[in-house]
């Protein structure tokens, strides 16, 4: 057998899949906390799952080190760190939506193995929003992201990265934390139930609209947002009837 072997289950989604949909696949809402998707135990639970708390353990301490060489080594002022961190968030919202847009949500490949990187990047997630396994990104993705960004981010802004990259990484976390709170929070107060309404339209609803998780903010710039609606059957049939998505 070979070391990355996937299950029957894996195999048979990933043979049924067949883009982004509106909705999860009626054969998928039986498993609503997701399927296993690789044979071996260890890569199953280190490779394919992320506990929520796992981008706070590498990220806030590579955002506290920026910011201290911005502040302390570089001795920028205050306000020149606080003006580039928050355009180093800005910066990621539009990153997040342009990668949820335009990346994510392409048509699948006829290559099998292009396609199964595309399932296993974001097809998996549409057809199994609630596996809380699959909503954090695990080191095996977030290295290459943040390699990525951060490669990018210094080659824009030579003299100026580091608060810059630290907003950016800060806003990283922001997306996975909210991402993982709208799915498997409780929100109870307006801007929490707001998010949670917000992205499960673009679950449930549409599958071309509400691209932004951390921020609505790129949806309105083109043309992708819609108010939320109240919650309708067909969500509460998905969801489980006790799901509190706001009204």
């Amino acid at each position: 057998m070979s070391l990355f072997a996937t299950t029957p289950q894996w195999k048979t989604a990933l043979n049924n899949w067949e883009g982004i949909q509106d909705a999860p696949a009626r054969e998928n809402r039986s498993h609503r906390y997701g399927i296993k998707t690789i044979e071996n135990r260890f890569l199953e639970r280190y490779l394919t799952t992320a506990h929520w708390t796992l981008p706070g353990l590498w990220s806030i301490p590579l955002v506290a080190w920026l910011l201290y060489q911005s502040a302390v080594i570089e001795g920028r002022a205050p306000v020149s760190i606080v003006v580039l961190f928050l355009l180093g968030v800005l910066g990621w919202t539009f990153a997040e939506y342009w990668l949820h847009r335009w990346v994510f949500h392409l048509a699948p490949s006829t290559n099998r193995f292009i396609r199964s990187i595309q399932f296993a990047l974001h097809g998996y997630h549409h057809e199994f929003p609630d596996d809380p396994r699959r909503l954090v990104a695990p080191l095996i993705m977030a290295v290459p992201i943040s390699a990525f960004l951060a490669t990018l981010v210094i080659l824009c802004f030579p003299g100026n990265w580091p608060p810059i990259l630290a907003g950016t990484f800060f806003g990283y976390l922001c997306y996975d934390w909210v991402h993982y709170y709208v799915h498997h929070g409780r929100p109870r107060f307006a801007a929490g139930k707001f998010m949670r309404r917000f992205h499960f339209e673009h679950h449930y609803k549409s599958a071309d609209i509400q691209f932004g998780l951390s921020s609505p903010l790129w949806d309105f710039v083109f043309s992708t947002y819609r108010r939320p609606c109240p919650p309708t059957t067909m969500e509460r049939t998905c969801l489980g009837k006790d799901a509190d998505i706001g009204t």
